[in-house]
């Protein structure tokens, strides 16, 4: 294989599959999907950012949160999937569609979801309290798969 091969071979398999990784959170919020603007995923590839018609409600966390973005190349597209994990002794409602915001260090926000399908999926672990008197806790994993599953919010 030649250098020039062996070069392109490089460039194809780093355009398939990327992962961004987001500056440290300090907050998680949850709002209704139904308080979101429309097209999300059309306004954050646009770079246009999302407003909502509702304050989110802010989660307490124990611990960190960390948000991993993956980014692929897929089916003659581009493919992004979010991967949200934290854990809180909050509650979190999943009985109406829900999608997350993120606060960053840099005091920047972003949402997790849409007002339309796909909406996130959200895995709940829950965990009984050590008998030394550590609470009981819940650990949500939240994913949303799209062609921007990342986008700016304005507050």
């Amino acid at each position: 294989m030649s250098p020039m091969e062996e070069k392109e071979e490089n460039a194809e398999s780093e355009e398939m599959s990327q992962c961004l990784s987001i500056p440290g959170i300090m907050n998680v919020y949850y709002l209704r999907s139904a308080y979101l603007s429309c097209d999300v995923t059309f306004r954050a590839e646009a770079g246009v950012p999302v407003k909502t018609q509702q304050q989110p409600i802010m989660v307490h966390l124990k611990g960190e949160a960390v948000c991993e973005v993956e980014s692929q190349f897929d089916n003659n597209s581009q493919l992004e999937k979010a991967k949200l994990t934290f854990t809180t002794l909050d509650d979190v409602p999943l009985y109406h569609h829900i999608a997350f915001v993120i606060r960053t260090v840099q005091g920047e926000y972003f949402v997790i979801g849409a007002r339309e399908q796909p909406y996130p999926t959200v895995k709940v672990t829950r965990t009984t309290g050590s008998p030394d008197g550590d609470a009981a806790a819940r650990k949500y994993e939240v994913s949303f798969t799209a062609r921007k599953a990342l986008a700016a919010l304005s507050v």
